[in-house]
C-alpha cells in the first residue's frame, strides 16, 4: 500500500510539515523526532513524490547534457560514465545534440533553463560573443568537458590534446617514416581540430619535415576520412604514414586504401584519436590515443552534484581556473609498421 505524507505524519505523531523537513534534510528537526519518522519511511517503504520534493527544495533534480552529435560514439561514452554515477542519486539526465550548430546550442542552454535544471555539462566550447552571453545569463553552474570554457569560472574537464598529437606523431617518427600526412579536423574547432593540427605540424617542423600537400581535413566522420583519402591518393607521391584527427576518419580512409589496392599497414600506416569500440575491432586493429571519455562523464557529473548541492563550491569569481587535465594513452595496434 502506497502512503502518503499525511499518513506518514499521523503513524508518527508529527505534522505534514515535521515530515517535509525530514524528508528534505533540514536542521529544524529533533534528533528523536527525525529517528522516528524515518524509522516509519523505512517500514513502510515511502518515496516522496520527485515533483513535490522539487517545489518544495526549488530543485528540479535534472541535469542538462549538450552534445555537437548523439551518434558519434565518442559522445555515448561520456554519457555512459554520467549515468553510471548518476543512477543511484536523486537525479536524471536531460540530453540533447547540436548538430555542431551554434544557433542550436544556443536554443537548447535556453530550453534547459526554461526547463529548471539544477546544472548544466556541455561537451565542447565553440561559440559566439552571443553564446558567452548565454553561458553568463545561466546563473546555474555549468561544466565544460572537452575544451577550455570562455568564461574563467566554469571548470573544464579535458586532455592535452596538442601534448597527445606530438607523442603520435613521434611514434610515426620513431617507425621510420618521414612522409607524414595528416587528416584534421576543423581548425574552427579549436581543441579537437586545430590543437591536434598544430601538435602534429609543430613536431614534423622539428625533424623538417612538414609538407602542407599533406594535410587534408574532414568533419571526423568515416565519409570525410573517405574523402580525404581519395583526395591524397589522387596527389600521388603517398605518404608512408597518416596520422587521423578522429578514429572514425582513420577508419573511412582505411577502408579508401583497400578499395584502391593499397595494404595497410605494408604501405601506409595509420593512427588515430579517441580509442572508440571499433578501433579495435576493425581490420586491421587501429594504432590511436585513447582518451577517458567514461571517466571525463563520470567526474563531470560528481562535480555538477557537488557544485549544486554545495553551493559555496561553485566558483563565481574572474580570477578563478577550474581545470582538469586527464590522461591519455597512445594505444598501439596493427596499423602502424616499423620500415627502418
Amino acid at each position: 500500500m502506497k502512503l502518503t505524507i499525511r499518513e506518514i505524519a499521523e503513524a508518527a505523531g508529527v505534522s505534514k510539515a515535521t515530515v517535509s523537513r525530514v524528508i528534505n534534510d533540514s536542521d529544524a528537526v529533533s534528533e528523536e523526532t527525525r529517528k522516528k519518522v524515518l524509522e516509519i519511511i523505512k517500514e513502510t517503504n515511502f518515496k516522496p513524490s520527485s515533483v513535490a520534493r522539487s517545489l518544495s527544495m526549488k530543485k528540479s533534480h535534472l541535469i542538462g547534457i549538450i552534445l555537437p552529435d548523439l551518434s558519434n560514439p565518442v559522445f555515448s561514452k561520456i554519457i555512459a560514465g554520467a549515468e553510471s554515477y548518476i543512477r543511484n542519486k536523486d537525479y536524471s539526465l536531460l540530453i540533447t545534440a547540436t548538430d555542431f550548430d551554434i544557433d542550436m546550442k544556443i536554443k537548447h542552454i535556453n530550453i534547459m533553463k526554461d526547463k529548471g535544471v539544477d546544472g548544466l555539462i556541455l561537451v565542447t566550447d565553440h561559440g559566439s560573443e552571443e553564446f558567452q552571453k548565454t553561458l553568463i545569463e545561466f546563473e546555474k553552474p555549468i561544466i565544460m568537458i572537452g575544451s577550455d570554457s570562455s568564461l574563467p569560472y566554469i571548470p573544464t574537464i579535458k586532455i592535452d590534446n596538442y601534448k597527445a598529437s606530438q607523442d603520435a606523431t613521434q611514434y610515426l617518427i620513431d617507425l621510420g617514416h618521414k612522409n607524414i600526412a595528416m587528416i584534421r579536423g576543423p581548425l574552427s574547432d579549436y581543441h579537437s581540430g586545430k590543437q591536434r593540427f598544430l601538435g602534429y605540424r609543430d613536431k614534423l617542423n622539428c625533424y623538417g619535415y612538414y609538407s602542407e600537400r599533406l594535410v587534408e581535413e574532414g568533419w571526423y566522420t568515416f565519409d570525410d576520412g573517405y574523402s580525404a583519402m581519395e583526395a591524397l591518393i589522387k596527389k600521388g607521391n603517398l605518404p608512408t604514414a597518416i596520422f587521423c584527427a578522429s578514429d572514425l576518419l582513420a577508419i573511412g580512409a582505411i577502408k579508401c586504401c583497400i578499395e584502391h589496392g593499397i595494404n595497410v599497414p605494408d604501405d601506409i600506416s595509420f593512427v588515430g584519436f579517441d580509442d572508440v569500440d571499433i578501433a579495435r575491432m576493425y581490420n586491421p586493429s587501429l594504432t590511436t590515443i585513447r582518451q577517458p571519455f567514461e571517466e571525463q562523464g563520470d567526474l563531470a557529473i560528481r562535480i555538477m552534484i557537488d557544485m549544486i548541492e554545495n553551493k559555496n563550491s561553485i566558483p563565481n569569481d574572474e580570477d578563478s581556473k577550474f581545470t582538469t587535465s586527464m590522461k591519455y594513452k597512445l594505444v598501439i595496434r596493427e596499423s602502424t609498421k616499423n620500415i627502418k
